[in-house]
């Protein structure tokens, strides 16, 4: 369900649980794209915690698309120790139950999770975010990947195009930008997080 859709959330962002989210797939194209690994860190009070985060394979039977391959380098043979599709989805029904994710260009995260039937309490995209502060500060557009988003607000990304790396750069770089918009407006609200960050 669109954020805008949702019942308004004034909670402050430090008192709900995020979950940064990442998914490596066989195709950059929403309505296409299988899953191939998943990451996932969660935000809570405003930080990160790594003990509960998690990483999983899925078991892949169908061809690899060559085009993928360098990009996030995962094999035939890593998936075939993945877990089934099925199974990961649950996992992800009980990490993202009740929660709102939050993904850097989260089309395809979007798009996976309503697919598979995971429940969440909406979508936050940190590209969108940095886009719409880029647009009320007057700046020229700059590169959108989030290796050089997260360099740009300090952030060190961990290793890219994996999905437990890129779930963590997610998780520091969301809470970076959310520091920001509270220093700035002296508070920040779930909704402005999901209102900047709509996709």
């Amino acid at each position: 369900m669109r954020s805008w859709l949702r019942r308004r959330d004034d909670r402050d962002w430090r008192d709900v649980e995020l979950l940064a989210l990442d998914f490596e797939t066989t195709t950059g194209e929403p309505r296409e794209a299988e899953p191939l690994s998943v990451g996932w860190v969660t935000v809570r009070h405003g930080r990160v915690h790594l003990a509960d985060a998690g990483y999983r394979l899925v078991a892949h039977d169908g061809h690899l698309p060559h085009a993928a391959l360098p990009i996030h380098g995962l094999l035939p043979t890593d998936l075939s120790g993945g877990g089934s599709l099925d199974d990961v989805a649950d996992r992800l029904r009980e990490v993202a139950r009740d929660r709102v994710v939050v993904a850097h260009g989260a089309w395809i995260e979007h798009a996976l999770l309503g697919r598979l039937g995971v429940g969440h309490a909406g979508v936050v995209d940190t590209m969108a975010i940095v886009r719409r502060l880029d647009e009320r500060d007057g700046g020229a557009p700059r590169a959108a990947s989030l290796n050089a988003t997260a360099r740009r607000f300090g952030v060190t990304p961990f290793r890219a195009h994996h999905a437990f790396g890129d779930a963590l750069t997610t998780a520091l770089l969301l809470v970076v930008l959310a520091t920001r918009l509270e220093r700035a407006r002296g508070r920040c609200p779930v909704d402005d997080l999901l209102r900047l960050g709509r996709t």
